[in-house]
C-alpha cells in the first residue's frame, strides 16, 4: 500500500520563495548585461517567463490552495484545464502577448578624404566597435550598417577606417539619438612616397661608382656606391616622370627623362 506524503503550505511557501529569490537575481543579470547580449535577449526573457509562470502556479496551488479552471471548445471539442495549469498558461500567454518587442536602427557614415566635403572616398573598408566589431565596404562615400540595437543610441563608438593612401587612424563618434543623422567621418591622407633603386653602368655594362644623380633639375640628388647602385626615397606618385642627369667628376654623361616607380628598379648606361 503506497504512503501519501502531502508537501505542507509552509514548505511550498519556502520552495517557491526560493525561486523568486533566483527569479529576481536573474532578471538583475539580464538587466545589467542586457547591452552583452542582445543576441539572446528572447531567449532569456522565455526562460524565466517560465520561470516565474511556475513559481507563481506552486506558490497559488501549494501554499494557498487556490484553484481555477478553465474549459473552452476546441476543433469541435471539449478542452478543460484546471489547478496550476491554468495559472502556468495564462502567464505564459500575456507575457508573451506582452513581451518587448526588438528595437533596431541603421546607422549611416560618409566618409569624406580630407577636411571639407569636397572629395568622397570611393574604396576600401571601414570597421565600427559596436558591442562587437562590425566592418563593410565603403561605397561612393558611404557606409551604412543596420539591425543595430538601439541601446547603441547615444552612445560613443570607435571606427577604424581601411583606405589605400589614408592614415589607418581610430576615430571615436558618437551616434545620433535621432536615428535619421549620419555620421560624417574625414579622413587623413598619406602623404605620396615611394623608394627607387637601380644602378649605373658604362656602355660595357660595368657599374660605375660614385656617380652623382640629380633629378628634376636639382630638386632631388643621389650617390651611387661603389658598386654603381643608389637607392632614394621620393616624396612622389608612384609613375611620376622626371628629367635625371647623371654626373662623373662634373661632367654630364647622361641627360634623359625617366619614369620613377617603386615596382621596377632603374639602369642608367653612361655615354
Amino acid at each position: 500500500m503506497a504512503i501519501k506524503k502531502d508537501i505542507s503550505s509552509l514548505s511550498w511557501v519556502i520552495i517557491t520563495g526560493a525561486g523568486f529569490v533566483l527569479f529576481v537575481a536573474a532578471a538583475i543579470l539580464l538587466i545589467i548585461f542586457s547591452n552583452k547580449m542582445d543576441s539572446l535577449n528572447k531567449q532569456v526573457y522565455f526562460f524565466l517567463l517560465v520561470f516565474v509562470a511556475l513559481i507563481a502556479a506552486g506558490f497559488l496551488f501549494g501554499s494557498l490552495k487556490s484553484h481555477a479552471k478553465y474549459s473552452g471548445q476546441v476543433y469541435n471539442g471539449k478542452l478543460e484545464l484546471g489547478g496550476p495549469t491554468v495559472i502556468f498558461c495564462l502567464i505564459i500567454y500575456f507575457g508573451l502577448k506582452l513581451a518587448p518587442t526588438a528595437d533596431s536602427f541603421s546607422l549611416k557614415f560618409i566618409v569624406f578624404g580630407g577636411e571639407n566635403k569636397d572629395e568622397l572616398v570611393s574604396n576600401g573598408m571601414l570597421k565600427v566597435l559596436f558591442n562587437k566589431p562590425d566592418s563593410a565596404r565603403i561605397e561612393n562615400g558611404v557606409v551604412t550598417f543596420t539591425d543595430l540595437p538601439s541601446s547603441l543610441l547615444g552612445k560613443s563608438i570607435d571606427v577604424i577606417p581601411a583606405v589605400s593612401g589614408y592614415f589607418r587612424q581610430s576615430q571615436q563618434v558618437t551616434i545620433p539619438t535621432d536615428r535619421q543623422s549620419p555620421v560624417e567621418l574625414h579622413l587623413k591622407k598619406q602623404a605620396d612616397s615611394l623608394t627607387v633603386s637601380g644602378l649605373v653602368i658604362d656602355t660595357k655594362g660595368q657599374p660605375v661608382p660614385g656617380v652623382q644623380i640629380v633629378i628634376a633639375d636639382g630638386l632631388y640628388k643621389a650617390q651611387a656606391d661603389e658598386l654603381g647602385n643608389f637607392r632614394i626615397t621620393l616624396p612622389l606618385k608612384d609613375g611620376t616622370e622626371l628629367p635625371v642627369r647623371v654626373y662623373t667628376k662634373n661632367k654630364l654623361r647622361y641627360n634623359n627623362t625617366q619614369v620613377f616607380s617603386s615596382k621596377t628598379p632603374l639602369t642608367f648606361q653612361l655615354h
